[in-house]
Order: C-alpha cells, then structure tokens, then sequence
C-alpha cells in the first residue's frame, strides 16, 4: 500500500510538471540569453540604481510583462536599460538581468509611463534590438520612439594615439543619448527624421502632409504636434 501511495505521489507531481506554464517559470525565462544560461544573472540594488539616465521608467515602476507565448506576468517591479538592452526586474534585496526578446510588451500601470514593445512586434526593425516607446497608437499603427546611446564623434586633435608609454592616454569615448521617432502605417514603418521635405519624400501623400505641417506650424520635437501630424497621417 505504502508503495502505491508513493507511485501515485510521483505520478502527481509529475503530471503538474508536465502542465506548468513557462509563465510560472518567468524569471529563467527572462534570465535565459542575459547571462548564464543556467543561472539568474543578479545585479544589487545600489548598481540597478545608478543606471537612472539609461532606463525607462527611471525609476523601478509596477508593470505586466506580455511574453512572447501570449502569457500575462503580473504586478513585476521592473525597468527598461536601453544602453544595455537588458530589463532590469526587482526582487527582494537584489535586481535580475533579463533578455528583451521573450517579452512581447511592457504595459506599465501607471498610466504616465509609456508602454513599450518589442522591434519584433512591429517586423522591421532596421537592426535594432529592444523596445520602442509607444507615444500613440491606432489599431495597428503606431507613433513610436526609439532611445540609444551613440558615441560622440571626437574633435580633430583631441587625442593622439601613441607607443610613447609617457604620451597622455586617450580619452575614454563619450556616449550621448539619441532619441529616434518612427511612425507605422499599414504595416509599413518610417523613420521620422523631422518635417523637412527630404523626409516627408517617402511618404505618398508629403503634398497634403506639407500643407498639414505648414497650417497647424507644427514642430518637430514637440511630443504633442507629433501625435497630430501621426493622426492626420492615418486620416489620409
């Protein structure tokens, strides 16, 4: 008897092992590629906390992770580290490194936070990887920003490369951050440089957008008359 209570134990817990979701599992999941792939890779709290300036939110903010097989993640403390390209999720007293390319989309729950999706999400993705900030979206067309860093370019003469061991080292590179705005349409995504005639030449209707522009003086590098120009551009 003993031994058939035993036997059916096993059975049980490996039939539910058999059913788990990968959901249940999320952390590995999302460890899996950002570091050793047997391990969770773990950051402190004080080293998460000085990544301010190269993640979205800033700050640690409640959000629900939609992953790539559709399953929900709920209530996850987490941030975006666009120089990294890694997500940065807190635990109890330490920070977990994940791999973007398991999670589809990022729905923060503060409605102020911006809610990010995967380049994959959108099937062109110009080579980049990570997530695009969604400043607007309409059925399936978006308004979206893409955060980077890029090296700055050095001044002429600014550093001397050398085998002089007493020759002045060169500087270390500087990285600024880059904000790029991309625009979808009919499953067709555009790189919005600025309103000037040479970029609105990819679009088929520039006519009507220049004059669009042009009417309401609208300005670039103004989230708000960005949201205009897309909703005038899905109008046409």
């Amino acid at each position: 008897m003993k031994t058939y209570y035993f036997l059916f134990f096993i059975y049980l817990n490996l039939s539910a092992f058999g059913q788990e979701s990968p959901s249940q599992d999320w952390i590995k999941i999302l460890s899996y590629g950002a570091g050793n792939q047997s391990d969770e890779k773990k950051i402190s709290l004080e080293e998460a906390a000085q990544r301010t300036d190269q993640c979205i939110p800033t700050d640690f903010t409640y959000a629900n992770l939609i992953l790539s097989n559709n399953d929900a993640i709920e209530n996850v403390l987490i941030k975006y580290d666009f120089n990294e390209i890694v997500l940065l999720i807190r635990m109890d007293n330490h920070v977990v490194v994940g791999a973007p390319n398991v999670v589809r989309r990022i729905q923060f729950q503060n409605s102020e936070t911006l809610e990010l999706i995967n380049v994959q999400e959108l099937g062109r993705s110009y080579g980049r990887r990570g997530f695009y900030s969604v400043l607007l979206k309409s059925s399936d067309s978006y308004l979206l920003k893409y955060e980077s860093f890029e090296q700055r370019e050095a001044m002429p003469n600014s550093s001397v490369s050398s085998t002089d061991v007493y020759a002045p080292q060169e500087e270390e590179p500087e990285f600024s951050s880059k904000e790029e705005i991309l625009i979808s349409k009919d499953q067709e995504l555009f790189v919005l440089e600025n309103f000037k005639s040479k970029t609105l030449l990819k679009f088929d209707q520039q006519s009507a957008l220049k004059t669009y522009i042009k009417t309401e003086k609208l300005k670039f590098k103004n989230e708000e008359d960005l949201k205009k120009f897309a909703n005038y551009f899905w109008s046409l």
